[in-house]
Formats: C-alpha cells, sequence, structure tokens
C-alpha cells in the first residue's frame, strides 16, 4: 500500500480547465458573452458526436422564459438528411419522448420538426409545433448549422418542460426529408445528462500578478475485498504559505478509469490543531500511515474530531469544479502555513474483488488573489447513522432531514449567509430530491431540487442568484424513492453502502464556518421498539447492523436490513403510508453539535495548555468521546434539539406560465401558450433578480397518488440500465 501527495506546478489539464471551460463560441453565431462582472453564464456548447462534428449549442433568455438551441453538424452528407435531439429521463427514447428533427431539405429548406416516439425508433408530428426556426446555414464542409427556440414550458404534455430536472439528451440520423407525420431515426448508442437551466461558471484569465498553483492529495492502495469501505488517511500540504491563498477550484483525480468505477464518494476535510497545540505532534506522526476505515471503527487512531472542516466532496460523475470569481475557499496564512488534510474515501466493491490496487485523489488550484467571499461547505440533511426503513417493492417513498431554526441561529452570523452552489446526494433508489427553505412560517422558494434525479451524475450545481440563509431559518432536505427496479424484493434501509439509502445536500456557502453539519434523524429507539430489537452492532465486512437481542429469539443473528424485509413485505398500503408519514412527518432528533463542542474544546484546550509541561500530549476532552463511532452506534452523535416538517407552513408553488389543464396551440411565431416568440436579438446577457429555475409538477410530492406495491411507468428502475458505473 502507497500514499501519495503531489505538490507541482500548474497542470495544463487544470488550467485549461479553469481559464477557458465552457467559455466556447463558435464562429458566425451572435450569441452573447458573459458579463465582465459575472462569471457565471448560461451559454454552454457539448460535442456529441466526434465523428459527424455534431454539437448542440443552448442559450437562455430568463426575461422570456425562452431557451434557442444550435445544432451543427459537419458531417458531408446527401441532400436530405436529418439530425434528430431526443430529450428523456432515462437515457433511451420510449414511448411518449420528446424528440426534435432539424437539417436542411433537398429543396434547399431548412426546417425544425416537433415530434413525439411511438417506441424506440418511430416518431410522429407532435400535435403542436412549438419549436421555431430562426436561422440556418449551410456549411462548405456539407454539415449544416440551424437555430431554433422554444420557450421552457411549452404547456404541451407531449414536450418536455427546461426546469430544474435533469434531461438525458440522445441524438440520432435521418436520411429523407421529413415531410411525413411519420419517421424512422437511427439513434446513436449513448446519452448525455445536461442540466439545462443551470450556469455555468467561466473563470476569467489570471490578472497582473495573480499566481495560480495546484496541489494533489491522492492515495494508491488495494481496495479491501468487502462491498463496502470507508476509508481515512492523513496528508499534509508540502508547502509553507505564509500568506493567505484561496482555493478557486478543484477536480476529482483517478490513474485510471479502475479507480473512476469504484468510488462513490471522496471528502476532504482541513485539520485545525486546537489553540496552543503541536499540529506536526498532533497529525505529523500519521502521514506515513496506510489509514484505517473511517466510521464503524473501534480500535481508530486518527484524530478525526479535530478534522471536521469540509473542503471538497466529489461522488459519481462529477466533473471539474471551477469557482465563480466572487468566492473562494481559504489556504494557508499566518495562522495554519502549514496545512494538514483528512482524506476520506468511500470505495465501492460490490463483487468484493481483492485486486483493485487503484490510485484517487482530488487536485486543488489556488491563487494568490483572495476572493470577496471566504466560503464554506455546509452538510445538511437525513443522519446517516440512524436508521429509517422503506418497505420492498414500492414505487414512491419520502423521507426527509432537517436543519432546524435552532441550529441556524447558532450557526450563521446576523447577517446570514449565502448559498452559492449545492449538490444532492442520495444512493440507487433516490429518484427526486428537493432542498426546501422555511422562514417565519412560510416556505420559500426551493434552494435547489431535481424530480429526475440520477445516481451517476452528482453535479455541484450554481445558482446564478445566491439564496440569503438567515439566522432562525429552517433548511428541510427532501427525498423520494422507489425500489421496485430491485430484484430481491428487499427492503431499503438507511446506511454507508451504496445499496443503502441516504438524504443529503452538500452546499457552498459565503461564509467560512468549521464544522457546518446539521442533520437530523427519527429516533432509532422507536424504529427499533417497532421490529422488537433489543440490541444490534455494526459488521464491518456486512456493512450492515446485525442483532443479537430481540424480543422474537428467531430473529437474533438476521441483519437489520433482513428483518426489515421480513416485516415490512407484509405491510398493508395503509400500513406503508403511516410508515411514510412517520418518517416523513414525526418529530426528529437534532444534531448540529460541532459547532458548540467545537468552539467549547479550543476554548477548553486553549486554558489547560497553559498549564501542560512543554512536549506533553493533550488528551482528547470528554466530551467528544461520544462523536467516536464503534459497531455499537446507531444514532447520530450529540443530540443537541428535536426538530420536524412545518406541515402548517403553507406550501411553496413554482411559478408556471401555463393554464390549467395544460394545452398548446400551432402558430407561427407564436408559443405553446399562445404567447409571442422572441426574436433572436433580444438573446442577451442574463441578468436580474431571478430564483434559481424550478420544476413545473408542483410543490408536493403527490401524496395522494401514491402507488405502493406497483410498477410506476416513471420511476419503474434506474435511470439508466444495467449496475450504475461507480
Amino acid at each position: 500500500m502507497e500514499r501519495i501527495i503531489c505538490i507541482h506546478k500548474i497542470k495544463f489539464k487544470l488550467i485549461l480547465f479553469l481559464v477557458f471551460a465552457n467559455g466556447l463560441s463558435v464562429p458566425g453565431q451572435n450569441f452573447p458573452s458573459p458579463s465582465p462582472q459575472s462569471s457565471l453564464t448560461f451559454h454552454q456548447r457539448e460535442i456529441l458526436d466526434n465523428t459527424t462534428g455534431l454539437s448542440l449549442e443552448w442559450n437562455l433568455s430568463l426575461e422570456s422564459k425562452t431557451i434557442l438551441f444550435t445544432i451543427e453538424t459537419l458531417r458531408s452528407s446527401a441532400e436530405g438528411d436529418y439530425v434528430a435531439l431526443g430529450l428523456t429521463k432515462k437515457g433511451r427514447v420510449e414511448q411518449g419522448a420528446d424528440v426534435i428533427l432539424t437539417g436542411i431539405g433537398s429543396n434547399g429548406r431548412p426546417f425544425v420538426n416537433d415530434m413525439v416516439a411511438l417506441n424506440g425508433r418511430i416518431v410522429v408530428q407532435d400535435r403542436n409545433q412549438n419549436w421555431i426556426l430562426m436561422d440556418s446555414q449551410k456549411l462548405v464542409s456539407g454539415g449544416s448549422r440551424i437555430t431554433i427556440q422554444r420557450r421552457f414550458d411549452a404547456c404541451d404534455e407531449q414536450d418536455m418542460p427546461f426546469n430544474s430536472d435533469l434531461i438525458h439528451l440522445v441524438w440520432g440520423y435521418g436520411n429523407s426529408t421529413p415531410n411525413s407525420v411519420q419517421e424512422e431515426i437511427s439513434w446513436q448508442n449513448g446519452s448525455r445528462p445536461i442540466y439545462f437551466l443551470d450556469p455555468i461558471v467561466v473563470p476569467p484569465p489570471p490578472q497582473n500578478g495573480e499566481k495560480l498553483d495546484t496541489f494533489r492529495i491522492s492515495r494508491r492502495m488495494v481496495i479491501p475485498a468487502r462491498h463496502t469501505s470507508y476509508w481515512c488517511s492523513m496528508h499534509k500540504l508540502n508547502r509553507t504559505l505564509n500568506s493567505k491563498h484561496h482555493i478557486v477550484g478543484f477536480a476529482a483525480y483517478f490513474s485510471t478509469e479502475l479507480g473512476r468505477k469504484h468510488i462513490h464518494h471522496q471528502v476532504i476535510y482541513r485539520c485545525i490543531a486546537p489553540p496552543g497545540s503541536d499540529p506536526e505532534q498532533l497529525f505529523g506522526r500519521f502521514l506515513n500511515q496506510p489509514g484505517e476505515e473511517c466510521y464503524i471503527n473501534n480500535n481508530t487512531q486518527l484524530p478525526r474530531p479535530y478534522c471536521a472542516e469540509r473542503l471538497h466532496e466529489y461522488a459519481v460523475g462529477g466533473k471539474d469544479v471551477p469557482f465563480p470569481d466572487n468566492v473562494g475557499i481559504t489556504l494557508g496564512g499566518e495562522s495554519s502555513p502549514v496545512e494538514y488534510f483528512l482524506y476520506e474515501t468511500h470505495y465501492d466493491n460490490p463483487e468484493v474483488r481483492d485486486d483493485l490496487d487503484v490510485e484517487t485523489g482530488v487536485d486543488f488550484v489556488y491563487s494568490s488573489r483572495l476572493k470577496e467571499n471566504e466560503g464554506g461547505i455546509l452538510l445538511v440533511g437525513r443522519g446517516i447513522f440512524g436508521q429509517w426503513v422503506m418497505p420492498p417493492m414500492t414505487t414512491e417513498f419520502d423521507i426527509d432531514g432537517h436543519c432546524n431554526p435552532t441550529c441556524t441561529q447558532t450557526m450563521f452570523p446576523p447577517e446570514g449567509v449565502d448559498v452559492l452552489s449545492v449538490r444532492l446526494h442520495g444512493h440507487l433508489n433516490s429518484r427526486r430530491v428537493r432542498v426546501k427553505h422555511f422562514r417565519d412560517g412560510k416556505e420559500l422558494p426551493w434552494i435547489q431540487n431535481d424530480d429526475n434525479y440520477d445516481f451517476n451524475f452528482q453535479q455541484w450545481r450554481w445558482l446564478y442568484k445566491p439564496v440569503k440563509l438567515l439566522p432562525g431559518d429552517q433548511i428541510t432536505v427532501q427525498c423520494g424513492y422507489d425500489n421496485t427496479w430491485r430484484n430481491d424484493s428487499s427492503a431499503t434501509v438507511s446506511g454507508f453502502s451504496t445499496r443503502d439509502e441516504m438524504c443529503v445536500s452538500w452546499m457552498l456557502i459565503s461564509k467560512r464556518l468549521s464544522h457546518a453539519v446539521c442533520m437530523s434523524e427519527y429516533p432509532s429507539e422507536k424504529i427499533l421498539a417497532r421490529f422488537g430489537i433489543q440490541n444490534m452492532t455494526w459488521d464491518v465486512d456486512l456493512h450492515d447492523r446485525v442483532i443479537h437481542s430481540a424480543t422474537n429469539p428467531q430473529n437474533v443473528g438476521l441483519s437489520f436490513n433482513r428483518l426489515v424485509t421480513n416485516v415490512l413485505g407484509n405491510y398493508t398500503l395503509e400500513q406503508r403510508r403511516a410508515l411514510e408519514d412517520e418518517h416523513l412527518y414525526g418529530v426528529h432528533d437534532q444534531s448540529c453539535p460541532n459547532f458548540i463542542s467545537g468552539g467549547r474544546i479550543q476554548y477548553y484546550l486553549s486554558l489547560i495548555q497553559q498549564e501542560l509541561p512543554e512536549g506533553i500530549e493533550l488528551p482528547l476532552p470528554a466530551m467528544f468521546e461520544d462523536i467516536r463511532v464503534s459497531d455499537k452506534t446507531i444514532k447520530m452523535p450529540a443530540i443537541s434539539s428535536v426538530s420536524r416538517y412545518p406541515r402548517e407552513a403553507p406550501e411553496y408553488q413554482p411559478e408556471t406560465s401555463c393554464p390549467a389543464p395544460r394545452s398548446g396551440v400551432t402558430g407561427e411565431g407564436v408559443g405553446g401558450n399562445g404567447t409571442t416568440q422572441p426574436s433572436l436579438a433580444s438573446f442577451a446577457a442574463p441578468g436580474g433578480e431571478v430564483q434559481s429555475p424550478v420544476s413545473n409538477f408542483g410543490g408536493r410530492f403527490s401524496r395522494p397518488t401514491k402507488s405502493f406495491g406497483r410498477k410506476s411507468s416513471g420511476w419503474g428502475e434506474p435511470a439508466r440500465e444495467g449496475r450504475p458505473t461507480f
């Protein structure tokens, strides 16, 4: 086992990613440039097919709620060939999928046809033609460049709305001028997941005198031969930074695709020695050690309680993350010229192989130029140590986790904090995640949401307008699940494994708040009592809880998952809904202990340090003992208060421009809801007071339409076929 830490000069790849990422423009197109005052833009481009040169550019007008597509192909082909784009939920064309056909016909005239799929190959004309042809150009290479537009929501059931939900774009070709009501499409392999309404970051070039540099934290090891491992090791920035710098971007590092495939997530924590203590003595002695299991570990040696500030978090499918120009994360400075880090990796090894030798890590880019805001990462949601359960073969099941007003009153400064970016996190059963925001008895617009969540595409998603969180606010993360796709008819339980579930959200905020964790859970003792469990402990190899004592002796020795599967499989529809309501609306145990205990620990150590002889190792105070996690941990450490979902608050309803029931009309230059479409010239740089776009499908997880025990047409399986790529 070998640990690698690499401190090196700026790499070509990261310079490109920071300075030029997504800042591409195409000659001949009249697209706006990002405002010099902003590093966020909606102007994006994706190359879909290298063989034909097929690419898609898009831009948004937030004022008119309209999206502009430019479809370009460089392929030299016979007259009459056309391009097909499919807007899908799962990455494949199925009955009812929204399809667009564009091209230049044999008569030399451009066209755009709004279509709907009958099956995986045949498409027919949509009853409403909501895409409007704006511009076209025949290229010398034989291809074409065609610009079309449509409203975000065409108010047509046959058209996919553009909102905050993930869309899987697929593409294909046809070889005739599509002037009939039916066409056959040759779809290409693959799909491209896209959040069309999310802004992206385009960092400016380095300013005069600004110095950019990089460092890498990485580890090479043989993954343990068990399906789930959370591995932690200590690392050091082998460079002294006497002046403060700001981290301005990061990217996951994988030496091979084998490592990328077997990483579920990785987190970098900053380690901070208490005042008066020696960081080298506290952290340095662990640098040459291979590391240890992070959580369920009775013999932990790493000083994890002092490594609680999150600097970076990556999960499956995550892209490189440059920061906007107004925020950075502190690095170095007089108070901590030498930095220590804890590197946590969730290895996923479902085949329990013993030959997976991988090197993984994180590349950081940091700048000598300090940014306006000194940011930090806040984790909110459902506690990962507690218990919650979902019956087998259930199409919809909702849970939540809170950060209550008491916690935010303690955590946030009087002026509050701004949420700049959000990453939603669930596992294979997750289908939707919403980060809700409550203040003074009202529900405000959702901070972020995705009602088509895909485990394989977990991105940091920037908000065009930051969301202000104030002391006394409540943040609730609400998640919806479907486990009918599983072929073993097992229940779903909370846990660390990919096959178990989580419901959390990571948020990049505009303030540095050390130990920023705020989570809740339904009381574990009530869950245990429901199943007659008197005692159980964690098994590291199983990454499940094993029952040692129960009111029914026949249940002793069973795993928690097996017992709840046996019991919940016999639940009636009414019992399942009651269990869901219990999880969703019951009183939770609330935890935001790290702020309080973290402050006390530093104060305590600063006092006793004055009395300790030089060279004496500092003891771990008793108040931190319960934060260590052992095989007996079945609830969050250091519960601080209680919380619940504020059902009395009026529910937030996303704005919609569609009449009810939704319908469309056809007309040249007119949108599907009868409004005049803006001209191409109206697509200016986005601005104005706007919220992050949200879904149009209602403010509540539709409880009257729940369908336990039968397959949902929309949710019956994971977002992509086969086992997810980890």
